[in-house]
């Protein structure tokens, strides 16, 4: 990850925070850019891993991009990883971090009507989870996924088995399982984010798919079925790119399509209503 995400941004402070999760402290981590007027907007972004691998440290270089292309703050925490700790540990986990995230965020100089969720393939996942489920007062104001998982049935969707590089069919259906290994958990709206029967209380939400991806047509369903219950919703597909390509920052191209989203996400916190001071 480090290797491959090496790239020159600039400065972005960090300072680290300790999230009190319900099996134990969590260990998070906050991103300000420095240059310009101090962020008031923030993206709790849920990083990577197919639920069993990945951490903000080997994050680092995505999360110092994001924060200096969008231009707004970025917080990041571990979570409990499967198989060790299957479903729904890490779901909990990421609701104990955003809600942490809104009650500190005066505290870090962030409007809380300004702080979205967000991530990539099952940090994706685990974003979207919180936010369709997570309590009205915490309602964040728009959800950003990078090619996320959304749903166990992958029979329900042709690019499943149009590409096998570099997830294939079976890798992703080994990770859910290691994730959520009964039907029962498997058919939960904090899993399987489209067997929801209900999708409308999302709030705004931004998805970017990558066209060579076999969880591609997931994303470009959330979008569908949220447009059809009334929330504002954009899909952005990289027809050139594969799967994680935010996590291959040294090619030209995939750095492009992680600022587009960068900025795109930046511009849509940041215009978001400011809190009410009453």
């Amino acid at each position: 990850m480090r290797a491959a995400t090496t790239v020159r941004t600039g400065p972005v402070r960090t300072s680290e925070w300790t999230i009190p999760g319900s099996a134990g402290p969590l260990a998070g981590r906050l991103y300000q850019p420095e240059k310009g007027a101090p962020a008031q907007s923030l993206l709790v972004f849920v990083h990577g891993g197919g639920w069993h691998v990945g951490s903000v440290a080997g994050y680092d270089n995505v999360l110092r991009f994001l924060a200096d292309r969008a231009g707004i703050a970025i917080f990041s925490a571990d979570y409990r990883l499967a198989p060790e700790h299957p479903f729904p540990a890490a779901f909990d986990d990421v609701g104990a971090t955003f809600r942490y995230a809104v009650d500190h965020a005066e505290h870090w100089g962030i409007d809380t009507a300004r702080i979205g969720i967000g991530g990539d393939s099952a940090g994706g996942n685990l974003a979207a989870a919180v936010a369709l489920t997570v309590e009205s007062r915490y309602r964040p104001a728009a959800v950003a996924l990078l090619y996320p998982a959304l749903d166990w049935n992958l029979d329900h969707y042709p690019s499943t088995t149009m590409f096998t590089v570099p997830l294939d069919e079976g890798c992703v259906r080994r990770a859910m399982r290691w994730y959520a290994p009964t039907a029962r958990e498997q058919a939960d709206p904090r899993f399987s984010v489209l067997s929801a029967a209900d999708v409308s209380p999302m709030p705004r939400t931004y998805v970017a798919t990558a066209g060579m991806d076999v969880l591609r047509d997931q994303g470009s369903t959330l979008v569908t079925r949220l447009r059809g219950s009334g929330v504002d919703a954009e899909l952005r597909r990289f027809d050139n790119l594969p799967h994680g390509f935010a996590s291959m920052l040294v090619d030209h191209e995939a750095r492009t399509a992680t600022e587009d989203f960068a900025r795109a996400v930046g511009s849509i916190l940041d215009a978001a209503p400011t809190a009410d001071p009453g």
